[in-house]
């Protein structure tokens, strides 16, 4: 929970210097090379890693998963990156980009991406959650301590963002990579082509599903402007950061929905979903509440023009969090046409939305396409579950018991806290009469 609690503060603090940096129109422009990136990525992995995680949950060639998990991340990644920088350069019409140069450093990050995407879901079946935290702490880290420099210095521009950017993603792959151990004579080639024969009949829905989140962006940088972009952009970006408790909850009980008991992860998932619909709500309610003053406060009047969107995607992120185990727990059930279907319904949807409401509210527009997007998607998984499970959908809401778990864990945290904040004053008097004395503390 302290590294989640790290990664959001250190994640926090990057966007404000990205932001009141960059300005609304350059954030626009680093929004939409980012998402280029990202909806490449996805595009190029073909649910590998849906595949490992089926796979996995039958016991055998653990070993082989985690060799194969580098060798099909950088394989993937770097033929994705080429193609994604050749059709740029073909037509930049398809994908009007702010820079063609600052594009390429952008695309470096896939194969970065993809290999440590692969093998950090090695680390969360086995269990090591504690080093994917850690991992992705470093890389923050390391990013937001660069732009802080950066901007001490009056250096921070596009370009600088960007390659940070790019770099940081090697961060969480090289720890990775070093807590796996894979050797290339596990590799196994026929369970590569499993895997990528199962990941493509998973692929369609989770390209639709990703595309969910992101398309939105790109649809409002071709029918408005990169300073629309920019504002829908710290929309975003602040409502993703909501989204941490719940993907925490679900990331740590991953490797044990995976398990062999199907009865035990069914009841898992019921008590982790009133628990992330708890968190959910509450992270979404404090980040409105929070909104109007935190805006103008930290990024600046250029970007009061966010709250509007921010509050339209309220709903549509209460749900997603809501449901963020339930998804997890579909995987098992191997039915990727299911998955499939679902996702690509709602992102069609989504797309007709986004086109007929941009053009009539702009960026407000966007986010209600988008939350009803979200709102439709959690709907269906909620359904699917119950329906494959028989619970009842009353079990699923939050009742007292998640209510006096929540107040439990936040009284320990606080404890925890004021603890550590009373030690540090304790120690230094400790040291400073060590040092009157010449005796160490005791």
């Amino acid at each position: 929970m302290l590294t989640c609690a790290a990664k959001f503060a250190l994640g926090a603090l990057s966007t404000v210097f990205v932001t009141r940096e960059l300005g609304p129109e350059r954030r626009g422009a680093y929004t939409v090379l980012v998402t280029i990136a990202t909806v490449a990525l996805i595009l190029a992995h073909l649910s590998v890693e849906s595949a490992h995680t089926s796979l996995w949950s039958r016991a055998a060639g653990r070993r082989a998963i985690a060799a194969n998990a580098l060798l099909l991340g950088l394989g993937m990644g770097g033929v994705c990156a080429v193609g994604t920088a050749l059709v740029t350069a073909l037509d930049p019409s398809i994908l009007p980009v702010p820079g063609y140069g600052l594009l390429l450093v952008a695309l470096l990050s896939i194969p970065c991406n993809l290999s440590g995407t692969l093998l950090n879901n090695v680390l969360v079946l086995s269990g090591r959650i504690g080093v994917v935290n850690w991992g992705g702490l470093l890389a923050v880290g390391v990013y937001c301590g660069t732009l802080v420099l950066l901007t001490v210095a009056g250096m921070l521009t596009l370009g600088w963002v960007i390659v940070m950017w790019t770099l940081s993603a090697a961060v969480p792959a090289v720890v990775a990579m070093s807590a796996v151990r894979p050797r290339f004579r596990d590799r196994d080639r026929a369970l590569a082509r499993r895997a990528i024969g199962m990941g493509l009949r998973y692929h369609p829905g989770h390209i639709s599903l990703y595309l969910l989140l992101r398309v939105d962006v790109l649809i409002l940088n071709a029918l408005t402007s990169r300073t629309a972009v920019g504002l829908y952009s710290v929309a975003v970006m602040l409502m993703d950061l909501t989204r941490t408790a719940a993907d925490s909850v679900a990331q740590v009980t991953l490797h044990q929905q995976m398990g062999d008991d199907h009865d035990s992860a069914t009841a898992l998932t019921v008590r982790t979903t009133r628990l992330a619909t708890l968190l959910a709500a509450g992270s979404v309610g404090l980040m409105c509440a929070a909104a109007p003053f935190l805006i103008p406060l930290v990024y600046g009047s250029a970007f009061a023009g966010s709250l509007s969107p921010l509050l339209a995607l309220a709903p549509g992120l209460v749900a997603l969090g809501a449901t963020r185990t339930l998804g997890s727990f579909l995987l098992r059930l191997h039915r990727p046409l299911v998955t499939s279907c679902l996702a690509f319904g709602v992102l069609v949807a989504n797309v007709a939305l986004n086109l007929l409401l941009i053009p009539m509210w702009g960026i407000v527009g966007c986010a209600l396409a988008s939350s009803a997007g979200y709102c439709a998607l959690a709907a269906l998984q909620t359904a699917w579950f119950v329906h494959v499970t028989g619970v009842p959908y009353r079990r699923l809401v939050p009742g007292p018991a998640e209510l006096r778990y929540l107040a439990v864990v936040s009284v320990r945290l606080v404890t925890a806290l004021t603890a550590a904040l009373r030690r540090g004053p304790s120690r230094q008097e400790d040291g400073a009469h060590a040092g009157r004395t010449g005796r160490p503390p005791g």
